[in-house]
């Protein structure tokens, strides 16, 4: 039986994947974040101003956040607008 060998990616490639993953995570995070004030509504009694500056607060995570991982991917070799699983061209085909 032989042994494939483990290809590796490169560091900057892989940590810039690893970027774009947790930017599609953010929205689900954030709907899971929007909807946490609801899970007790039923069983506790809470107060309709600490709602709104949970979900102000957390609106505001998700901004930071989101900013935060755009400028991350920008500083990349790549930058914003190339996929990572584009392989380069030299322009022959």
């Amino acid at each position: 039986m032989t042994r494939r060998p483990t290809t590796f990616l490169a560091r900057d490639t892989y940590r810039r994947r690893r970027v774009i993953d947790a930017l599609r995570v953010l929205p689900a995070l954030g709907a899971i974040l929007f909807l946490v004030p609801l899970l007790g509504a039923a069983t506790t009694a809470r107060s309709t101003a600490y709602a709104g500056m949970y979900l102000f607060a957390a609106w505001l995570l998700l901004i930071i956040g989101a900013a935060a991982l755009v400028r991350s991917l920008a500083r990349a070799p790549g930058g914003v607008a190339t996929d990572p699983l584009e392989v380069a061209s030299d322009g022959e085909e």
